[in-house]
């Protein structure tokens, strides 16, 4: 019984011999525990300049007539005949939109009949060029039942330019990284990154329509300067990019 005793003891004796005893301060056994990690942060912007090359312009047609339904009638005609003189100078016509309800802004459509009825539909243009804001302007003042409601403008390579502004940043933090590689002796690793973009619109000249009698010897120095000159905004894309690297 004794022999059990002792050997039971001398068991427990060695299994805890064997055990690894870790001994040192609080900052010590952290890093032991859970070894720091060397890391670096490259960030890098960069930032690209284009031209809104794009204009939606909203049209209103509004008739009248002591019938509805020739109102109606008469507006669709109009606006048909607008579809097919932007379509003639080259607009196409999937860049042209109707509103699909006919609205009445004087007279509502239920309680005492009136004397006359009034409807007025939109019709959006997207243009990309000089020659189509012509072509609604001749529509415009041919029509005294259409006015010009609004023209708004936008960048139709958006989406591009901002992933062509996060490229090239990136390619500067690409360039830093193997900088800092090959002149201290490093091998990173990236582990994340982040990216914040941005675009900005820049107010520029714009084409103010003016009369007013020109000599014609200062003609062909007018039109050559046309070219110059443009009607819309400038868009600025900006980004930041950090990405951090571990070292291995």
């Amino acid at each position: 019984m004794k022999f059990k005793i002792i050997s039971i003891a001398l068991l427990f004796t060695f299994s805890a011999s064997a055990e690894t005893e870790l001994k040192g301060s609080p900052k010590e056994l952290k890093s032991f525990l859970h070894p720091q990690v060397n890391t670096i942060s490259i960030t890098e912007s960069a930032e690209e300049i284009a031209f809104k090359d794009e204009a939606v312009i909203s049209l209103l047609v509004t008739t009248e007539d002591d019938k509805l339904a020739v109102s109606l009638s008469k507006n669709a005609k109009i606006r048909g005949n607008i579809s097919s003189a932007l379509t003639t100078n080259d607009i196409l016509l999937k860049n042209i939109k109707n509103s699909k309800f006919s609205t009445s802004p004087d007279y509502g459509w239920f309680g005492k009949k009136p004397d006359s009825y009034k409807v007025a539909n939109t019709v959006t243009v997207l243009i990309d060029n000089e020659t189509g804001l012509q072509s609604i302007a001749k529509i415009v003042d041919t029509y005294d039942e259409v006015t010009l409601l609004s023209t708004q403008y936008k960048h139709s390579e958006k989406e591009l330019y901002k992933q062509k502004v996060k490229e090239k940043a990136l390619n500067k933090v690409l360039k830093q990284k193997e900088f800092y590689a090959k002149s201290l002796g490093l091998k990173l690793k990236a582990i994340s990154f982040t990216d914040q973009a941005t675009f900005v619109n820049d107010d520029i000249e714009r084409i103010e329509v003016t009369g007013s009698r020109i000599k014609r010897s200062d003609y062909s120095s007018l039109k050559s300067n046309e070219q110059a000159q443009t009607s819309f905004e400038k868009v600025t894309y900006r980004t930041n990019v950090t990405v951090q690297f571990i070292v291995e």
